[in-house]
């Protein structure tokens, strides 16, 4: 049995959501991949104006408001599809939901990225980690190797 995306999903979909809950690193390190570093000066000047208006006092607020959207955006999605494993692990699988509509209320009353991004360890304990220890099982079950 192959491996497929669909398979993956909702653990991706909890590395992502984690990496936007660490929000010191997200102001910080805003597109500071290659787009940043690339030859396209165009891209470059608009990305430097939003990544200043990011980090700005001022300004950092109308930011806020989107970033929450998406993680809430994300947990929805990561408590939709938990339930794919409950079949390894029913209680692990409802504690996710639960624990997941938890944090959905917890950001939407986040009034600063920095009270959000309080809320990544508990993110990590009570979503990350079932989730990633259901899907080993999952695929332990499903007899698909692993490395």
């Amino acid at each position: 049995m192959a491996l497929t995306m669909h398979d993956t999903k909702p653990i991706g979909l909890c590395l992502a959501t984690q990496e936007l809950l660490d929000t010191k690193r997200y102001l910080l390190n805003f597109c500071d991949g290659l787009i940043l570093r690339g030859n396209d000066p165009q891209l470059k000047r608009k990305l430097e104006l939003v990544k200043r208006e990011l980090n700005t006092f001022r300004t950092k607020q109308k930011f806020l408001e989107g970033h929450k959207a998406v993680i809430v955006s994300n947990i929805d999605k990561i408590i939709g599809l938990v339930d794919r494993y409950s079949k390894v692990n029913p209680d692990k699988a409802n504690k996710v939901k639960s624990n997941g509509k938890v944090l959905i209320q917890k950001v939407l009353n986040a009034d600063s990225f920095d009270k959000i991004y309080q809320l990544e360890s508990e993110f990590k304990k009570d979503i990350t980690l079932p989730i990633y220890q259901m899907f080993t099982n999952d695929l332990k079950r499903s007899n698909i190797r692993m490395v």
